[in-house]
């Protein structure tokens, strides 16, 4: 067995860059130990796989294993974990690349480069999503090893199945290679029917909950005291930095639904290691929990991170889920009637009296203006400044965000508010950086003082609102009166005042007395007497009519053949009448004329029967020798046609007597 040779020193000429990056996309330690066992916790990410025809795998081994933990530290009775992403994606279209799969010599090769106390001080190989040549490949090496570490293997389906086990996926700093095939997976086992896998159903933190800002819980700050929620704070301080805000076509360029998909579930979920990695600008934040620090993520690479339009379409999709809207169908009416006017120029004391916290009347509720005056208008300010490379001005931003502060009932009545909740944004954004923010004292270092990451570790985290939650009944007494009540709801006053205490509801009114009892139903009414029967009724009565005239709908005249006779009891006797003769039908056309078959019959029998008449030359002769037609039998007086399908062809030929010739003195 060959020692493990480390690689060359950073400082020989024999140091590859190219394969140290490549090793920590690869391998690479998790910034929280395993919370089931305390142990170390690397990563293994099989998207970072390289293509085999690109890079050498002998090469890339020792930069690998490099990364594993020391022997010094084994040594000290240290053991370590690694949890092997099997299933990983390095392309958007969410499978695995058969090119980017190691060989069988390879993981050979890599197993016996191990030393004995790192396969000894090994207590765990998490495999999630393993496929078929990842189940062979291990036990191929377990064969080889003598089956000692079989026991050492746990084979997950996903990543939610961590849990248990006893693992805190939400301490885990998954790549979002990983992310992109679970989320693809449960649409297709939804859509055929199955139960959706994920952490959906147990709470949400930052997507449509009911309190969008939620309240610090630090002591030294003052109480009721309300920060920006955790998706806002990450987004917008990548999207913010400088490499980021320059992109061009910032917030009109959509990012990948997936991928927002997957952020989404993420931050609902609480997971706490989220990359953010555009070209060279990284974002991460560091310890989380006291005792612990941070891992390399600069050396993470692009395809590692989210990039800067999912943190644009993330942060217009959290204005969009928003329980209660920035312009709720509430306002629609006062806004068509003071600002439906498209020439109306909005001037800088007009939307300050809007967005003011202590106005008397405005179309915002407080909910809404403290998220404008907190995070969207000097977010869009920022973007405005760097207009000259991103190619975003006050106009543009507005029409892209517009549709994520409208959400009514009715999507043509949201259209017809569309044009007016664009100017108005607008005119916020043009107007903020000169005039609105030093009123409400909120400049650039107060904003970043927002962005930053909470001292307090409870606050760091947003508060998980329970999926059976139901609304509180303060709330749900408000939603009915909001026309009235402009200024917001109740929780949004309880906010602005710093208080908890909930008024009481008024009285429910009295009952009102039970209606008095119905009548009883009348009694049934009695049968009505038989009908008396005449002589239709009766068989007796009824005139026998021949059987053609049963059918006829004609009422047929009673008649009496004896003008003397009397009736009988006062009822008329039953009249007695002679049948109508039968009508013989007509012949039918086959009859007359005759098919071509037919036809060719009978002329054949008439030629054979002219053959037997003499022909004269004159009428002399013809009269001096008058034929004898009795003499020959054979020739017919009178022939039928061929039979055929009507009935009639059946009767008997009608005889008739043949003309006789006349002569010139009888003439």
């Amino acid at each position: 067995m060959r020692p493990l040779l480390p690689p060359p020193p950073p400082s020989s000429p024999d140091y590859s860059l190219p394969l140290s990056n490549l090793a920590s996309r690869i391998l690479y330690p998790n910034p929280l130990p395993s919370s089931s066992t305390q142990h170390a916790l690397y990563i293994l990410n099989s998207a970072a796989f390289p293509d085999a025809r690109e890079t050498s795998y002998d090469d890339l081994v020792p930069y690998v294993l490099a990364r594993l933990p020391t022997e010094d530290d084994l040594l000290a009775g240290h053991q370590y974990e690694i949890l092997f992403f099997a299933k990983a994606s390095a392309d958007d279209a969410g499978k695995p690349s058969k090119k980017r799969r190691p060989g069988w010599q390879w993981c050979v090769q890599t197993y016996q480069l191990l030393s004995r106390i790192l396969r000894k001080r090994l207590s765990r190989l998490w495999i999630v999503g393993a496929e078929s040549w990842v189940r062979m490949l291990v036990e191929g090496v377990m064969v080889i090893s003598g089956g000692k570490g079989r026991k050492k293997v746990v084979f997950l389906r996903s990543v939610r199945d961590l849990e248990g086990w006893g693992v805190r996926v939400g301490e885990l700093c998954v790549p979002c290679g990983v992310w992109v095939p679970e989320k693809r997976r449960r649409q297709k086992r939804r859509g055929s029917g199955g139960e959706e896998e994920g952490a959906n159903g147990r709470g949400k933190r930052a997507f449509g909950v009911r309190e969008p800002l939620p309240r610090c819980t630090g002591e030294e700050l003052e109480e009721g005291r309300v920060r920006l929620p955790r998706v806002l704070r990450e987004a917008t301080s990548f999207l913010l930095m400088d490499e980021c805000v320059k992109t061009e076509g910032i917030f009109r360029v959509n990012a990948k639904a997936v991928m927002v998909e997957v952020l989404q579930e993420l931050y609902d979920q609480g997971q706490q290691f989220i990359v953010w990695r555009e070209r060279d600008s990284v974002l991460c934040f560091p310890f989380w929990r006291d005792g612990t620090g941070d891992v390399g993520m600069d050396e993470l690479k692009e395809k590692d991170g989210y990039d800067v339009h999912s943190a644009a379409g993330l942060i217009k999709l959290w204005y969009k889920e928003l329980r209660e809207p920035i312009f709720p169908q509430s306002c629609y009416q006062a806004l068509g009637k003071f600002y439906g006017d498209a020439d109306l120029q909005l001037e800088p004391h007009q939307v300050v009296e809007m967005l003011r916290p202590d106005a008397e009347w405005t179309i915002l509720t407080t909910t809404a203006r403290r998220i404008l005056r907190m995070h969207l208008l000097p977010l869009l300010s920022r973007v405005v400044e760097m207009e000259e490379w991103n190619h975003m001005a006050a106009y543009g931003l507005a029409v892209c965000f517009t549709p994520a502060l409208l959400r009514g009932p009715d999507i043509e009545e949201d259209m017809k508010m569309m044009g007016i909740a664009r100017r108005l944004l607008d005119a916020m954004v043009r107007h903020w950086k000169e005039h609105l923010a030093p009123v409400f004292e909120a400049d650039h270092q107060s904003f970043e003082t927002e962005l930053r990451l909470p001292q307090v570790v409870a606050d760091r985290e947003d508060p998980l609102e329970e999926s059976g939650d139901s609304i509180s009944p303060s709330e749900a007494q408000m939603s009915g009166i909001t026309l009235i009540d402009n200024d917001g709801s109740a929780s949004d006053t309880a906010q602005e005042d710093g208080s908890e205490e909930e008024d009481e509801a008024p009285p429910l009114p009295q009952r009102p007395a039970p209606l008095p009892p119905l009548p009883q139903r009348p009694a049934p009414l009695p049968p009505l007497p038989p009908r008396p029967r005449t002589f239709l009724d009766s068989e007796a009565g009824r005139p026998s009519l021949p059987p053609r005239a049963r059918s006829s709908t004609i009422a047929a005249i009673p008649c009496t053949s004896d003008p003397t006779s009397s009736p009988t009891n006062g009822v008329d006797p039953p009249v007695k009448r002679k049948p109508a003769p039968t009508v013989q039908p007509l012949p039918r056309y086959s009859m007359v004329v005759g098919t071509s078959s037919s036809l060719q019959h009978h002329q054949q029998q008439q030629h054979a029967t002219l053959e037997h008449i003499p022909f004269y030359n004159s009428v002399e002769q013809a009269v001096e020798e008058p034929l004898d037609l009795d003499a020959d039998p054979e020739l017919p007086v009178y022939e039928a046609m061929p039979e055929s399908s009507s009935p009639s062809a059946n009767r008997a030929p009608i005889p008739r007597k043949p003309v006789p010739v006349k002569s010139e003195k009888g003439g």
